[in-house]
C-alpha cells in the first residue's frame, strides 16, 4: 500500500486542529477540506498516517516552559492574593483547608493553560511565547480578581481568607469550586475567540465580566432562596460553622453553572464585526442554559434522591454523603449540557 499525496501537503496541513477524516471505501483522505487520493488494496480496512513537523519542537518546548513557570509561581501567587504565607500553612500548620484551596488553584490554572495553548502552534517562536505567556498570566490574574469578587460581593458576610487560615474545610471547598468554575469559563472564552490580538483579549475580558455577573447573581439568588425556604438559615453562617455538606453542594452547583455558561458559547460562532451584539446574545443564551440546568437538576435530584428532604439533610444534619452526591449531579448535568451543545 502507498499514499499518493502532493508535495505541498506540508504547507496545506495544520498540525493540531486539522480535521482528518478517512473514507475507507473511497480511499480518500480529507485534510483541511482538501482531498487526497489513497491508493491501496481494496480489502484494506485501515492504515496509519503520521505526520510531524519538527519545526514545532522548539515552540512546544517553550510553551511547556511557560506552563511550568506559571505552576512554579502558584505558591507565590496564592500567597500574594490571599495574604497568607503558603510555607507556614502547608508545612508548619499542616492546614488541610489551605491545601484544598491551593489544589483548586492548581487545577484551575491548568484549565486556563489548556485554553492558552489550544489550537494550532503559532508559526514563530516569539508569537508563541507572547500568546501563551500573555493569556496564561491574564487568566491567572482574572482568577485572583474572581476571589475578591466572591469574597466581597457574593458572600460579603464571611471572610474566605480568614476561614481558610482557621482550617475551615468548607470555606476551602467553596473557594476551590469558585476558581475552577471561573477557569472553565475563561478557557471557553479563549478557545471561542481563537485570536491572539488586543481585540481577542478584550473579548475574553468582556466575556469574563458577563460570566462573573451571572455567577455572582446566581450565588446571591441561591443564598436568598435557601434563607427563605429553610426558616431563615444563613448560607454564609453555615459555611462559617464548617458545613462541608453544604459547601460541596454549593461548589458543585457553581461548577455546573459554569458548564452551562460554556454551553452557550458552543452554539455560537465568534465574529469580530459585531462583538457587542454577540456578547449580549451569549449572555442571554447563558441565562437560558442556567435555567435549563436548574430544571434538569431539580428533576434529577427528585429521581436519584427521591423521598429525601435534601435541604434538611445537607443544611441541618450536615450529611456529607448527600452533599457529595448533589455536587456530582450538578457538575454532571452541566457537563452534559456543554457537550450536547458542542
Amino acid at each position: 500500500m502507498y499514499i499518493d499525496i502532493h508535495e505541498d501537503l506540508r504547507t496545506d496541513m495544520t498540525m493540531k486542529s486539522a480535521k482528518k477524516t478517512i473514507m475507507q471505501r473511497s480511499h480518500t483522505l480529507i485534510i483541511n477540506e482538501k482531498y487526497y487520493t489513497i491508493k491501496g488494496d481494496e480489502n484494506m480496512e485501515s492504515f496509519e498516517f503520521v505526520y510531524w513537523d519538527h519545526n514545532y519542537n522548539k515552540i512546544l518546548l517553550f510553551n511547556l516552559a511557560i506552563a511550568i513557570g506559571l505552576f512554579a509561581s502558584l505558591r507565590f501567587f496564592s500567597g500574594v492574593i490571599s495574604h497568607i504565607n503558603p510555607s507556614d500553612e502547608l508545612l508548619k500548620k499542616d492546614n488541610p483547608a489551605f491545601g484544598i484551596s491551593m489544589a483548586g488553584v492548581v487545577f484551575a490554572v491548568t484549565i486556563v493553560l489548556t485554553g492558552a495553548i489550544y489550537g494550532d502552534p503559532i508559526y514563530t517562536l516569539e508569537e508563541s511565547v507572547i500568546a501563551v505567556g500573555l493569556y496564561g498570566i491574564f487568566g491567572v490574574l482574572l482568577m485572583g480578581l474572581t476571589r475578591i469578587i466572591f469574597d466581597k460581593i457574593a458572600l460579603p458576610n464571611i471572610s474566605i481568607r480568614d476561614e481558610i487560615i482557621k482550617g475551615n474545610v468548607a470555606a476551602a471547598i467553596i473557594d476551590a469550586g469558585n476558581v475552577i468554575a471561573t477557569a472553565l469559563i475563561i478557557r471557553t472564552m479563549m478557545v471561542w475567540v481563537e485570536a491572539n490580538t488586543i481585540e481577542g483579549i478584550l473579548a475574553v475580558l468582556s466575556g469574563y465580566v458577563i460570566s462573573q455577573v451571572l455567577l455572582t447573581a446566581t450565588t446571591i439568588l441561591r443564598t436568598k432562596h435557601i434563607h427563605k425556604k429553610n426558616g431563615g438559615k444563613d448560607v454564609q453562617e453555615e459555611l462559617a460553622k464548617g458545613n462541608v455538606a453544604l459547601a460541596l453542594r454549593f461548589s458543585g452547583r457553581k461548577i455546573g453553572t459554569a458548564f452551562a455558561i460554556t454551553a452557550a458559547s458552543n452554539i455560537m460562532i465568534f465574529e469580530y464585526h459585531d462583538i457587542s451584539m454577540l456578547l449580549v446574545i451569549w449572555a442571554a443564551s447563558s441565562m437560558l442554559m442556567i435555567a435549563i440546568l436548574s430544571i434538569i437538576s431539580f428533576i434529577a435530584n427528585k429521581l436519584v434522591l427521591f423521598h429525601i428532604d435534601l435541604d434538611d439533610e445537607v443544611i441541618n444534619r450536615k450529611n456529607i454523603a448527600l452533599g457529595a452526591v448533589q455536587c456530582a449531579l450538578y457538575i454532571s448535568i452541566g457537563l452534559l449540557l456543554a457537550e450536547l451543545m458542542a
